[in-house]
């Protein structure tokens, strides 16, 4: 049994938990069973939609240690063969506390401190580049990329001459009300006749039935709520806008030419690692760009202008990420971790 430590609530967004249901999916593939540990309800529904057990410790998300009552019993009940933690509020009190009871697993995206635990991920288009101690086994780089099932093993993307389909995904939350911002320049500034916009909305996205009433008034522009086939969606679009978040290596998988952003600090670093690589434009941090909408469709009329160069861009994004992330990473645990298929 494999246990996953992650949250995902309005303030801290979705993503722990999405990647971390994917990589679950991976492992019940290998008949490796998976299960959740959650401080708060917020995401238990989605969980069990996908098929596993979550328990709600009652606790405050970002006052880790605090738990630890009502945890460690759980894991001495249930005696994990290892517990996979994706969470940015841990401390070493914690991680130490975890891996005196089971083998420990973090994944990371910002190297906050020497994190003690057995294995370190870091997936990220940077992770390689970090200079982390030599301590533990590490995971690094896109080819851990932990994407849905659906984005595996993509056909190559051939770039259309005109660019008449964009998505613009905005997270699980969208606390920064970038979907709202975007919606509202479009019907200020229409688009080209026949080019239409895909606002994707979140779970938690409070701007939706504002999205709605709006995209009533604009033809261009067309709301969808919890997407289910994102990748889909991408497939459809010829351009999009993303957070600097795990989305940026789904739209890799699909080679979907990008324009991206920042909301959280957490995302500083993949966005810079992107723009640096010529791979996906940034248009700064939604918290400190006043005139954010206006610069996000520059930087994609810029991006529309060249069919040859799209196509370039495309390629190297879907050189980069195969898709199959969750799987390598459940073959590689499996290898580091002496084998989890024997410890069920």
């Amino acid at each position: 049994m494999i246990y996953f430590r992650a949250d995902g609530n309005p303030q801290i967004g979705t993503g722990h938990i999405m990647r971390c249901l994917s990589l679950a999916d991976a492992f019940r593939e290998r008949v490796i069973p998976a299960a959740f540990v959650t401080a708060e309800p917020h995401m238990r529904p989605l969980i069990q939609e996908r098929g596993y057990e979550c328990t709600v410790l009652g606790s405050t998300y970002d006052r880790m240690e605090e738990e630890l009552p009502m945890l460690l019993p759980l894991l001495e009940a249930k005696r994990p063969s290892c517990v996979i933690l994706d969470s940015y509020f841990v401390t070493p009190e914690y991680m130490n506390t975890l891996r005196a009871e089971t083998t420990l697993v973090y994944v990371d995206d910002l190297n906050a401190f020497d994190y003690p635990a057995d294995l370190l991920i870091n997936y990220n288009l940077y992770g390689n580049a970090v200079h982390y101690p030599s301590n533990k086994a590490y995971l690094l780089g896109p080819r851990y990329a932990p994407l849905r099932e659906q984005f595996r093993n993509l056909a190559p993307r051939m770039a259309r001459e005109q660019v008449e389909q964009i998505l613009i995904s905005t997270g699980g939350t969208d606390q920064y009300h970038v979907a709202l911002r975007c919606v509202e320049y479009l019907l200020e500034h229409p688009p080209v006749p026949g080019t239409v916009y895909h606002i994707v909305l979140g779970a938690m996205n409070q701007d939706s039935e504002r999205i709605r009433q709006l995209a009533a008034k604009a033809p261009y522009v067309v709301p969808h709520r919890q997407v289910a086939d994102m990748c889909g969606l991408m497939l459809q679009c010829d351009m999009a806008v993303s957070a600097a978040g795990t989305t940026l290596y789904e739209l890799c998988a699909c080679g979907l030419p990008s324009v991206t952003y920042i909301l959280a600090d957490n995302q500083i670093q993949g966005a810079a690692a992107f723009d640096a690589a010529k791979l996906m434009p940034c248009a700064g941090d939604v918290r400190e760009e006043v005139e954010f909408p206006k610069k996000i469709f520059s930087m994609l009329e810029r991006l529309a202008a060249g069919q040859m160069g799209r196509q370039e861009i495309s390629r190297r994004m879907q050189s980069l990420v195969d898709g199959d992330g969750a799987a390598h990473l459940v073959e590689a645990l499996s290898r580091h971790l002496g084998g989890l298929e024997q410890k069920v």
